[in-house]
């Protein structure tokens, strides 16, 4: 009986090797597809608005923060990410430089850094879904649910130098919207931003790309 085992044992591993590329490659390629049908629908988009909710993980400090509010984004590189909870917290790319202000945390200080140095990628569109295998190993994970929606779950490894270790983005099974986005960043923290009520036909408030920093606030150039 030994003898069949064992050659029945090399069998199952050498198969199972050589379907292993093969799933990866299929994963891929899955991925791939996903995100070229989500890059074809934001293409045509030049503004959108979506409520959203964050929930920040800090394993290092055993914390979590939650926020909610509102965020809209213009072509070709203006983005708003205002918030309702904690109020007042806001993070703005005017097209010329991206201003973060959490007044919940520190009232007195403003960090502005250029435009492409926006840590996690603040453009959800511009960052994920544009240029994306060349920028990132695109694995199809799974479908999942995120709320009511049943999506497809992708993992984005940056193939570069990047500000965060990955990324995973959920894409809507039926009209191809970005519903959920989840960054690990260098640090260990993990930022995870659901968009709800995803609106491609917005009017964004006037002044809403717009930031000019508090009277008495210190700028930090970041």
């Amino acid at each position: 009986m030994s003898a069949p085992t064992l050659l029945g044992g090399i069998t199952t591993a050498v198969a199972l090797a050589l379907a292993a590329p093969a799933a990866n490659v299929a994963a891929q390629d899955r991925g791939g597809e996903v995100i070229d049908e989500a890059a074809l629908l934001y293409e045509s988009v030049d503004t959108l608005c979506a409520d959203f909710v964050q929930t920040l993980e800090i394993p290092l400090l055993g914390d979590e923060h939650t926020g909610s509010g509102r965020l809209c984004q213009a072509r070709p590189n203006l983005f708003a990410m205002r918030f309702a909870d904690p109020v007042g917290d806001a993070v703005v790319a005017d097209g010329e430089a991206v201003w973060v202000y959490f007044p919940s945390s520190d009232p007195r200080t403003v960090v502005r850094t250029g435009p492409d140095r926006a840590a996690g990628g603040h453009d959800f569109h511009r960052e994920f879904l544009v240029d994306t295998e060349e920028k990132y190993a695109v694995t199809y994970e799974a479908e999942d649910r995120v709320g009511d929606h049943v999506t497809h779950r992708l993992q984005l490894v940056p193939r570069g130098p990047a500000s965060y270790r990955s990324a995973t983005v959920w894409i809507d099974r039926g009209e191809p919207v970005l519903r959920q986005i989840r960054i690990e960043e260098e640090n260990g923290n993990v930022r995870t931003i659901t968009l709800e009520n995803v609106d491609f036909r917005a009017a964004p408030a006037a002044g809403w790309f717009t930031f000019t920093p508090p009277a008495g606030a210190r700028v930090i150039e970041g």
